[in-house]
């Protein structure tokens, strides 16, 4: 069966490029109908805290991936964190040495540096010099005498040659004289990453691993390793690095590299999924937008590309802003939610037809992440509104401006316009849906309330009639309701605004 898995060390938050080799390896597991598989990796204990885990689990989590087997939902093969599978790696490690396949080595970190300092200075490759692969067993009693405790290495074959036939840059060999004996274990019995990750493929069957081309010379190593055990290495694929806009590797100026940030700057699970899948796979020459079952039909390794892909900030805005108007008025009333507490009450979130669904369904439109609605829908509530700079210009610019707004706040009275929010405005709320369909006739719904159409005809001939034209009158009107010269249509933020709160700021821009 094929079983794929995401190994993340607890260093940090759940990254970018973390989160891409995450939803590659869970894709091609859902795509081939196999088992994905989480562990988690943190033998590093310097840098490993194990804080960074709720994280981690809740940014693939919103995400929408979700594995089959790991350390919060069990499984068969596990424990699946390092750090409590020590006893296993021994075992591993014993096997190894009894076989010839590694050897314990006595060295302190300076006359490992020294070693390398030597080979580097001979002109060869500054790596470890193999000083205890073969030592004889009194100079071994000597060291142990002294105190010394042995780490464990990997015996390289020596000469020969490794091949790596990977599934994203094809066949690549490389000579055995360059690699490292490298520590497998530490004189702690900790193991080291190469050494555990073999151990776990191997435990957990792996078939496909799917990750960065900076892992590319652990492969090799790796290989041997399973050569060594007796064992076929998992396919490994390893897919090139995300670029920022001068094509070298993406930076944290360049982008937000935390998961979770894009969620609390209000962009949609699904348009970030989207978009990351894009990061080195195409969908097609002519499409970037697709769903999860579009993308499982048609996910292969095979098709990972084999150059960088550049992370552009513009497109995943856009794909946000697309993702957003595709969601049904329901859906993104809810989703909108975390970014409104504080303004609105909870309890306003009832319905996706009362007023709040008819205020956010005028800019569905009209933004690219969630997080932009609050400023956007402030000018909404409460009964005064400041006015910015050009809005202000508006009303100043036209002699005649405040004297109009005085007489439509007049006019209005004897209007049906709804209650203000949070009065009750069922009724209203419940007769319209905004933004106002075009072409909707004045008399299209029933209602005992003056709806966005019926409002726009009668401030028509309200302007009529004092023989202003139509467009020099609203200007100072949205000025004056909303505080600003943009937004959606002057009618439907009348009717949203309600009777109270329109009639005070129209009174209190008339006056200055």
């Amino acid at each position: 069966m094929t079983r794929l898995r995401f190994a993340p060390s607890p260093t940090g938050p759940l990254h970018l490029g973390g989160a891409r080799t995450a939803l590659y390896n869970w894709a091609a597991a859902r795509a081939m109908g196999g088992t994905f598989i989480l562990r988690i990796e943190d033998t590093d204990r310097e840098r490993s805290d194990d804080k960074w885990l709720p994280t981690i689990f809740e940014g693939l989590r919103w995400l929408g991936i979700q594995w089959d087997e790991g350390p919060d939902v069990g499984g068969p093969l596990g424990p699946y964190v390092q750090m409590q599978r020590l006893p296993l790696y021994a075992r591993y490690a014993r096997a190894l040495l009894d076989a010839g396949h590694a050897y314990e080595c006595y060295c302190t970190p300076e006359e490992v540096e020294a070693g390398r300092e030597r080979e580097k200075a001979a002109g060869r490759r500054p790596m470890y010099d193999r000083r205890c692969r073969e030592l004889a067993a009194a100079e071994r009693a000597r060291l142990v005498a002294e105190g010394r405790k042995a780490s464990i290495r990997a015996k390289i074959p020596l000469p020969g040659t490794v091949t790596i036939e990977d599934l994203c840059k094809g066949e690549i060999t490389v000579s055995h004289e360059e690699i490292d004996d490298w520590v497998m274990l530490r004189p702690d019995g900790i193991p080291l990453y190469n050494f555990a990750c073999v151990v776990d493929d191997l435990e957990m069957r792996i078939t496909h691993v799917v990750r960065g081309e900076e892992h590319t010379v652990n492969g090799f190593k790796q290989v041997l390793l399973f050569a060594a055990l007796g064992a076929t290495p998992p396919r490994y694929a390893h897919i090139p690095l995300i670029l920022g806009k001068d094509g070298r590797k993406l930076s944290k100026r360049e982008a937000v590299t935390n998961i979770l940030e894009y969620r609390d700057k209000g962009f949609l699970a699904d348009a970030v999924f989207n978009y990351i899948t894009l990061l080195g796979w195409s969908f097609s020459g002519d499409r970037d937008v697709f769903t999860r079952e579009e993308l499982l039909a048609r996910f292969s390794i095979d098709d990972i590309g084999k150059s960088g892909s550049k992370f552009d900030e513009e497109k995943l805005l856009w794909m946000s802003g697309d993702y957003v108007r595709r969601l049904p008025r329901a859906r993104f009333v809810a989703e909108a939610q975390p970014f409104l507490r504080g303004l609105v009450p909870d309890d306003a979130f009832a319905s996706a037809t009362g007023f709040l669904g008819n205020l956010l369904g005028c800019y569905q439109e009209r933004v690219q992440v969630l997080a932009e609605l609050a400023g956007k829908v402030a000018w909404a509530f409460g009964d005064a509104v400041a006015l910015d700079d050009e809005a202000r210009g508006k009303i100043e610019k036209e002699s005649e401006a405040r004297a109009w707004l005085a007489q439509y706040a007049e006019h209005l009275e004897n209007l049906p316009l709804p209650p203000s929010f949070p009065s009750d405005r069922s009724a209203a709320d419940a007769a319209f849906v905004l933004p106002t369909p075009p072409g909707t006739a004045p008399d299209a719904v029933a209602s005992p309330f003056a709806g966005p159409s019926r409002l726009e005809h009668d401030a028509r001939a309200f302007a009529e009639a004092r023989g202003v034209k139509f467009g020099r009158f609203v200007h100072p009107v949205r000025a004056a309701l909303t505080g600003t010269t943009k937004g959606p249509g002057l009618f439907d933020c009348l009717f949203l605004l309600g009777k109270e709160r329109a009639l005070a700021r129209l009174r209190a821009a008339a006056t200055g």
